[in-house]
Order: C-alpha cells, then sequence, then structure tokens
C-alpha cells in the first residue's frame, strides 16, 4: 500500500495535471504528505489515505472511461492542427499519459499551454468590452438612443391622435373605443428602465441615468446573443432593440351611458357580432387617420386611401351611414366591396359606384357606373 501511494504521489506533481483535472491547488494537501513519510508506517498509511480521499473529491464522481485508443486520437487531432513552428509528443508516467508542445522557447505542458491561452482570450474579451463601452457610450447612448427615444415619443404621440379621434366617434348604441398602448404583462425590469430613461434625450440624462440605459441595453443585447450565438451583430441589436417587442396593444370599449366603465375587447367581452365589428371599424379608421396625418407631415400629398372587403358585414344598416360619415370626417377615401351596400348616405357627399353584373351564359363581367351627389344617385354609363 505504501509503494503504491508513490504511484500516486508522482504524478500529481507533474506539471499541468493538475490544471487537466480541474483540481486545484494540491500544493498543502502534497506537502502534508511528504511530510507524513518521515514517520512510520501507520502515518504514512493514514496520509495516503488522506490524500487519496481529497483527490477523489476534488475529481468528483466516476464518469465514463476513456480509452486510450481515444487519448491517441486526440494526441493525433492536436498535433494536426498545429500551426507550423510547433510540435507536440506523448510520453506516459506511471500510467498517465502526458502531452506536451515544442515551440522555440522548449517544451510546456499541454494543459498550461490551455490555461494561458485561456488567460489571453479573457484579456482580449475585456478589451473588447471596454471598446464596446466606448461604442455604447458614443452611438448607443448617443444617435441610436436619441432614435430609439423619438421613435417611442412618437409612438406615444400616434396613440393620442388616435384616441382624440376615437372620443368623438360611436355608435348608434353609444359604444365606442379607447387604445392602450403599454409595456407587455411579464416585461423584465431591463426593458421596464429603459422605456423609462428612453422617455428622455440623451442630452437631458444624468450621467447615472445614461449608465443605467447602457447597462440595460447591453444585457438586452448579450441575452440576444445567447439565445442565438450564430447570429450577427446585426441582428442581436436589431432582435434586443426592436422596442415594438416591448409593447402590446388592447382596446378598450367605451360606453356613453357608462363612461366611468371600461372593459377589453376580447371574445369575452358581451357584445354583440355587430358591435364588436363596430369597436374594431372605429379603431381601424382612427389608427388610418393618426398614420395619414403622421405621414403628412414628411409628405403632404400622400394618399389617405383604405381598402375595404365586404365591408361592414354583419353591421346594422343604420350604422353603415354613421361610419361612412366617419371616414368622410376623417378626410381618408376609400374602396369597399360589398354584395349590398351601395354608400348612398347623407353623410356621403359624393361617390362613384359600379356594379358588376354576370350572365352565367355569357362569358366576361359587365359594370353599370353610378355616382352619388350626396342627395340622388345617377345613372352615368352601362
Amino acid at each position: 500500500m505504501v509503494s503504491g501511494g508513490v504511484r500516486l504521489r508522482r504524478p500529481l506533481g507533474l506539471p499541468g495535471l493538475a490544471l487537466a483535472g480541474e483540481l486545484g491547488t494540491l500544493e498543502e494537501a502534497l506537502h502534508a504528505y511528504d511530510e507524513a513519510q518521515d514517520g512510520d508506517v501507520r502515518v504514512r498509511i493514514t496520509a495516503l489515505r488522506t490524500l487519496a480521499d481529497d483527490i477523489g473529491e476534488r475529481l468528483g464522481s466516476p464518469s465514463a472511461d476513456v480509452s486510450d485508443t481515444l487519448i491517441l486520437r486526440r494526441g493525433e487531432e492536436l498535433r494536426d492542427g498545429l500551426a507550423g513552428g510547433y510540435d507536440s509528443e506523448i510520453d506516459e508516467i506511471d500510467g498517465v499519459k502526458r502531452f506536451t508542445l515544442h515551440d522555440d522557447t522548449g517544451a510546456h505542458d499541454v494543459a498550461v499551454v490551455g490555461a494561458r491561452l485561456r488567460a489571453a482570450a479573457a484579456e482580449a474579451r475585456l478589451h473588447l468590452s471596454n471598446r464596446e463601452q466606448e461604442v455604447f457610450e458614443r452611438y448607443l447612448l448617443g444617435e441610436l438612443g436619441d432614435h430609439l427615444s423619438r421613435q417611442v415619443l412618437a409612438a406615444h404621440t400616434l396613440i393620442e391622435r388616435m384616441n382624440a379621434t376615437l372620443d368623438q366617434v360611436r355608435s348608434s348604441h353609444g359604444i365606442g373605443a379607447r387604445l392602450v398602448w403599454e409595456l407587455a404583462t411579464g416585461s423584465d425590469a431591463d426593458i421596464r428602465a429603459a422605456v423609462a430613461l428612453l422617455r428622455h434625450p440623451s442630452a437631458l440624462r444624468t450621467r447615472d441615468q445614461s449608465a443605467q440605459l447602457r447597462d440595460a441595453l447591453r444585457r438586452r443585447i448579450e441575452e440576444a446573443r445567447l439565445t442565438d450565438p450564430s447570429a450577427g451583430y446585426a441582428l442581436h441589436l436589431r432582435t434586443a432593440l426592436d422596442y415594438r417587442t416591448w409593447f402590446a396593444f388592447k382596446v378598450k370599449v367605451t360606453d356613453s351611458a357608462h363612461p366611468e366603465r371600461e372593459r377589453v375587447l376580447s371574445h369575452r367581452t358581451a357584445l354583440s357580432q355587430g358591435e364588436q365589428r363596430v369597436v374594431s371599424y372605429l379603431v381601424l379608421f382612427a389608427t388610418a387617420a393618426a398614420h395619414f396625418s403622421s405621414v403628412a407631415e414628411a409628405a403632404p400629398n400622400a394618399p389617405r386611401l383604405i381598402l375595404l372587403d365586404d365591408a361592414f358585414a354583419k353591421v346594422d344598416e343604420p350604422t353603415h351611414g354613421r361610419l361612412l360619415g366617419l371616414l368622410v370626417d376623417l378626410d381618408l377615401d376609400f374602396i369597399i366591396t360589398s354584395e349590398r351596400l351601395w354608400g348612398c348616405f347623407p353623410t356621403v357627399p359624393s361617390l362613384h359606384i359600379y356594379e358588376c353584373l354576370r350572365d352565367p351564359h355569357v362569358r366576361g363581367v359587365a359594370t353599370v357606373h353610378f355616382t352619388w351627389d350626396g342627395q340622388r344617385k345617377h345613372l352615368v354609363s352601362v
């Protein structure tokens, strides 16, 4: 047993073995064992048992055995992958195979070289992090941060315009709608902090606020990078900084008879199908009008046109005129298709109507053209 201890102790002193086995610092444990070798057999056996238990705990539970063939194959792969000017060799000491790398400065244990490479990579990452921080300070918190601030503020302004329009429109039964654009349920602390800070342009943020925003956005980017490491940095930025995914829309139903009571529009809302459709149209029209008004600031001549297929299905006829009148009030041009809706209501000042006729025995479709002047319908051509 004592001679077996020598076979355990000698490999533990090899350079790089503790690193390769992730055993940590062995100097104290080996020194205690060496000091006990001057004692009697019982002391030496106790010291050996203590050392063996210590090494066993450091190694942890046993894993699958690795064959000598696999180890040698890994050595060949290491040698084949080395750059010019480097070489490797393998020897065996007390049953432990040891790989060494040779370069112009001599021989180095492969585990020691690996530790050096990891330290160099960590230092390089630190330099990269410092450079990223400079980029974040200059670009992310400057140009891009201001752009995000403008987008978030513009979105809030657009919502306010929509709600200002919706405040003035109701169905024939007094049903209306209001839009809510708020942080999505379950948003993490970083998103909440970023949104709060982005409400202020960079020139008005304090140094501490800029640092908080930088850290929050960096963690968002790092999360995107971990989720999809193979994606490029541009995709990571796009995924992490897409503020639209941070928010969620809700449509709240209002009632003129009970202005203090609002309900979130869903399949559980106690509304008929027709009322639900009216609320949806109100939101659609207000959204389109607010959007076109926003576009008009940069392109005054942009068309304000919406298309409605099978318009106002399952909506009561008196409401048709109110909805079309709402489109007129919002200065929206429209093209609609319908089997029964002609659009001849006093709320519509002018309209072109094309009725499509088809004879099943004749190829093709004939159109009959009418106009509406707000009071009468006129036949133009057949």
